[in-house]
């Protein structure tokens, strides 16, 4: 992807909205959407798979009644690849914004969590997502229907790159597999994220850069749902093998962690009715 496509950008809602105060929050200038809350305060420091973002404020909200009491929990919505220093004690880097942070809980798919393992303590599946859709730009002005319509000369696809987000870009593939030459035409011709494809690539479609995307299909949900944006962005095409790109959840205690009693407290709660009953109302 150039380096002008780099500077596209939706206008993203943010999860602390006006309430949090001396809001200094400006489109083009202090933008920091995947770092959520207070890491000085934080009694409870999460690392997650970025395409979680979404649920995470609700899932909060339960888990505030399900351990009897508010705690300030930081939390982090990137790629595995781009926090996966932080468990080594590196830290991570927003523009001028440098946060050395100390994690109790790793969110992330079993690909990653295995690469890590002399990190973690326990890893376990609790969430699944519902596959691959496309994503095009609202009232689909190039007319695409299928997955079939992605290899038209006319059509630029843009996804997650392989390189920086093996994993989804993985699934996306799995997905599209039964197009022929479809993966020749994405390896040679396709709008690549750099490094946050769930930020990226929609602005691609949005600002015409680029006509479709494979995205998760809580994505698309999350586009159109009216608690976030007034007025959708996209729409969103389902396929039949699009459930052949689902992916797998997973959470982890940081090893050292395994006798904190919110780290724990979180670890179990994700297994429970109601977390499942949050993830299922937005999109998963």
């Amino acid at each position: 992807m150039s380096e002008e496509n780099l500077c596209l950008t939706l206008p993203w809602p943010l999860d602390t909205g006006e309430e949090a105060p001396n809001q200094i929050f400006l489109p083009g200038s202090n933008i920091a959407y995947d770092f959520h809350g207070d890491p000085l305060r934080a009694e409870l420091t999460i690392l997650m798979e970025g395409n979680q973002f979404m649920v995470i404020p609700d899932l909060l909200k339960a888990f505030y009644q399900y351990l009897g009491r508010r705690v300030e929990v930081f939390y982090v919505t990137l790629p595995p690849p781009r926090f996966r220093g932080a468990l080594f004690g590196e830290p991570l880097a927003t523009g001028n914004l440098i946060l050395s942070l100390e994690p109790q809980i790793i969110m992330a798919p079993p690909e990653f969590m295995k690469k890590v393992s002399e990190k973690i303590f326990a890893p376990k599946t609790f969430m699944q997502n519902k596959g691959v859709v496309l994503v095009v730009k609202r009232g689909n002005p190039k007319e695409i229907q299928n997955p079939f319509d992605l290899l038209r000369k006319d059509v630029i696809i843009a996804i997650s790159n392989p390189k920086t987000e093996v994993n989804s870009f993985n699934s996306y593939v799995r997905a599209l597999e039964h197009v022929p030459k479809l993966l020749e035409k994405i390896q040679k011709k396709a709008l690549f994220s750099k490094l946050i494809h769930h930020r990226e690539v929609p602005a691609l479609i949005y600002s015409g850069k680029a006509d479709v995307a494979p995205l998760y299909y809580h994505f698309a949900f999350y586009y159109q749902n009216p608690r976030f944006f007034k007025e959708p962005f996209f729409d969103y095409l389902i396929f039949p093998e699009g459930e052949k790109g689902k992916s797998l959840y997973q959470v982890a205690l940081v090893k050292g962690q395994e006798d904190n009693e919110i780290a724990r407290a979180w670890y179990e709660f994700l297994s429970t009715p109601e977390a499942r009953k949050i993830y299922a109302q937005h999109g998963f």
